[in-house]
C-alpha cells in the first residue's frame, strides 16, 4: 500500500494508492502533531518546590510554591529614614505566611524582568488554580505585571547555574534580602500598603506578629483578594512577553516552517560555508 500526505490549499490530505482517504484543516492537523509529540523535558531533575515549568524555545516560566509556615524575615523598620538600599534599617520579625507562589520567567537560564508573587490558601494542583493578592512589600502592580516582584538586588548571574541552583538563589533572595519599599520607588504602591484592610490580623506589622504567635496557620483563613487570573493565565502572559507564541494555521505558514527547518539542516551540514 502506498501512503502519502499532501498539503492541498489549506488542508492536509492523506492518500492511499492515490485515493484521498482523509482531509483536515492545517491548523487541526498541526494541533494533533503537537499533542501527540513528546514534550521536551528538563535536562535535570525538577528542583525542590517547583510545581510547574512552562517552556517555549529558550524561555521558561518556573512556578515555585512555598508551603505555609512561620518565617523569620527582615522587615523595613518604621524608624528607617531610607525606604530601601544600603542605608535602610530593618527589624527581624517572625510572621506566618500562607502558600506563596513565586513565578519567574527565565531566558537562556537568566532573569528577564518577568517575575511575580502571589498567595494561595491551598496547594497548587492544576494550572487552572486561581491566585490571590499578597500583602507584601516588594510586590506591586507594575511593568505590565499584576504582582510584579522586585528582584533588583539579585545581582548574581543565574545563566550558568543548574536548575536547582537557580531556584535556590531566587528563593534565598526573596526570603533573605529584606522586605522594603523598593517597589514603591520603581513602580507604585506595594501590596503591603493596599492589602492591610483584608483582615485586622494583618492590618499592621505588630498585629501580624501577634496573630502569628497565636496561630501559625491563621493566614490560611484570611480572605485574601482574588487576582482574577489563574496560574496558567499568568504563566502564558509572562512567557508571551518574552517569546510570543507562534501558532501555525495556514499552509503558507507551514511552508515557512519547512523552509526554516531546511535552513537549519543546511547550516548543520555546511556550517560556516553559509
Amino acid at each position: 500500500m502506498n501512503s502519502r500526505i499532501e498539503v492541498v490549499g489549506e488542508k492536509v490530505v492523506y492518500k492511499q494508492d492515490g485515493r484521498e482517504v482523509m482531509a483536515v484543516p492545517v491548523a487541526d492537523f498541526l494541533k494533533q502533531v503537537v499533542e501527540q509529540g513528546d514534550q521536551r523535558p528538563l535536562p535535570e531533575a525538577i528542583p525542590e518546590g517547583v510545581r510547574f515549568i512552562h517552556r517555549r524555545g529558550d524561555a521558561a516560566v518556573v512556578v515555585i510554591e512555598e508551603k505555609p509556615q512561620l518565617r523569620t524575615v527582615r522587615w523595613l523598620a518604621d524608624s528607617s529614614s531610607a525606604p530601601y538600599g544600603q542605608k535602610a534599617v530593618y527589624r527581624m520579625t517572625r510572621l506566618a505566611f500562607p502558600f506563596v507562589v513565586i513565578m519567574v520567567a527565565l531566558r537562556n537560564g537568566g532573569l528577564t524582568g518577568q517575575q511575580q508573587c502571589f498567595y494561595r490558601t491551598a496547594p497548587l494542583q492544576r494550572l487552572s488554580d486561581p491566585l490571590l493578592y499578597p500583602n507584601l512589600y516588594n510586590v506591586a502592580n507594575g511593568y505590565g505585571q499584576v504582582c510584579w516582584l522586585c528582584l533588583a538586588n539579585l545581582k548574581k548571574d543565574l545563566t550558568p547555574l543548574s536548575w536547582e541552583e537557580k531556584v535556590r538563589e531566587i528563593r534565598n533572595h526573596v526570603w533573605g534580602a529584606g522586605f522594603n519599599q523598593s517597589s514603591e520607588m520603581h513602580e507604585g504602591m506595594s501590596y503591603w500598603q493596599t492589602m492591610r484592610r483584608v483582615d485586622q490580623r494583618v492590618g499592621s506589622l505588630s498585629a501580624w506578629e501577634e496573630a502569628s504567635k497565636r496561630d501559625p496557620f491563621f493566614t490560611l483563613q484570611v480572605k485574601w483578594q482574588p487576582v482574577g487570573k489563574n496560574v496558567g493565565d499568568v504563566a502564558e502572559q509572562m512567557l508571551s512577553a518574552i517569546v510570543p507564541a507562534r501558532k501555525l494555521t495556514s499552509a503558507q505558514e507551514l511552508a515557512q516552517l519547512f523552509n526554516l527547518c531546511s535552513k537549519t539542516e543546511n547550516h548543520k551540514k555546511w556550517g560556516s560555508q553559509f
